[in-house]
């Protein structure tokens, strides 16, 4: 073999053992291959319901193959799943909730239509999991039960038809506050003096109330109008509700933490 076929072997050799350490180094690195990009603040939602969970992806290390997971304690409620959970990964696109076993709970992948990742449980039940905005520093009295947390639009309210909504006689009462279905936090009373001229009728926040949220928000008003309940903070801020079932309002549009009123009294 001539001097010149020599050289080019060697060259090509030394480009092979190149491109094999390479190739190495990045599977090295696979594992966790956005975490800055990924970490962060994110919500979890149960598709279908009003169920979901703001949940924090840490950059730092478990004691296994996995990042910090946290979530505030209600979230073990609400999404139960997550109670099997014990940290998460980032691998080719895929976010990965895992097991105490480093087995992965939940695969959140992109979906086609929308920005959110979905993931399938072996229930058969679908999670979605969305990017959260940084809360904006609000105004002071403002609540923070009106931050917004999502990086997505706010979605449009929902149709109400006022031939079909409960009559306005049926509304004033007692009503547990849920934050997640069947977990009373706290309860308001609708009031039936009228404030103003408005159409403005009493509100309080009954003793014993054990939201923070709620107690800064305190609501001193309410007025029904169009089949929608319109509850108003001490502050001058609102919460409106639509009627789901007889006794029953959620908050419409569906933001931020869930919220529900439901028929406890007269």
């Amino acid at each position: 073999m001539s001097s010149h076929a020599h050289s080019r072997r060697a060259i090509f050799l030394r480009r092979s053992a190149l491109a094999v350490a390479l190739s190495l180094l990045n599977l090295a690195a696979a594992p966790f291959p956005d975490v800055d990009d990924t970490a962060g603040s994110w919500e979890v939602a149960l598709d279908g319901s009003h169920r979901k969970c703001r949940v924090t992806l840490g950059s730092e290390n478990t004691d296994g193959p996995a990042r910090r997971l946290r979530f505030p304690a209600g979230c073990r409620r609400a999404l139960p799943i997550l109670n099997t959970t014990a940290g998460w990964t980032s691998i080719n696109g895929r976010i990965r909730f895992l097991g105490t076993d480093g087995e992965p709970v939940l695969t959140f992948e992109p979906r086609e239509t929308e920005g959110d990742l979905v993931a399938h449980a072996s229930t058969g039940e679908a999670f979605l999991l969305a990017r959260t905005q940084r809360e904006p520093e609000q105004p002071k009295g403002v609540a923070p039960l009106m931050a917004p947390l999502y990086a997505r639009p706010v979605p449009p309210p929902t149709p109400v038809d006022p031939a079909r909504a409960p009559p306005a006689a049926v509304l004033p009462g007692v009503y547990a506050v849920d934050r997640y279905l069947e977990r009373e936090v706290c309860k308001i009373s609708l009031g039936v003096a009228m404030l103003n001229a408005s159409g403005l009728y009493e509100a309080r926040l009954l003793d014993g109330c054990h939201d923070t949220r709620l107690q800064i928000f305190d609501p001193v008003a309410w007025r029904y109008e169009a089949g929608r309940l319109t509850l108003q903070a001490r502050h001058g801020h609102q919460v409106t509700l639509i009627s789901e079932r007889d006794g029953q309002w959620r908050r419409d549009p569906d933001v931020g933490a869930t919220l529900l009123l439901r028929k406890a009294g007269p």
